[in-house]
């Protein structure tokens, strides 16, 4: 089952909100405080640390939300199916689709009309050059 990458980069409405709320009420933790401090001059740091860290990872979180997701190189092995004739041995190879399997019985055969089954199924592998 393949994900579509536009459903993959939109981000929950419910996490968009969550972020947004944390976002509101630290800015208004910390309009409190300036308050606080203008009336009494009394700073309470652990709120004043607390609300700037809550900001801050908000916007890192809006910011990480709008990136591309990061690609970490990995990419999933090319799969391939080895049909083969019974009666003249011709071969082909076509890539793996859902449902194959090895004895399965396949489209005829293009040069004897013979029946062509699944003879094999491989990833391809690239080795890598070393320098």
């Amino acid at each position: 089952m393949e994900i579509s990458s536009d459903r993959m980069k939109r981000a929950p409405f419910f996490l968009i909100a969550i972020i947004t709320v944390l976002a509101i009420l630290s800015f208004f933790t910390v309009l409190q405080i300036v308050k606080t401090y203008r009336n009494t001059g009394y700073v309470d740091l652990l709120a004043l640390t607390l609300s700037g860290s809550a900001i801050a990872l908000s916007v890192y979180m809006i910011l990480q939300m709008r990136r591309e997701p990061l690609k970490l190189g990995f990419e999933p092995p090319k799969v391939s199916t080895l049909i083969r004739c019974s009666k003249c041995g011709f071969e082909t190879t076509r890539e793996f689709k859902e449902g194959d399997y090895v004895l399965k019985e396949a489209e005829p055969c293009p040069k004897c009309s013979g029946p062509m089954f699944i003879y094999t199924i491989f990833r391809e592998t690239e080795e890598k050059k070393k320098k």
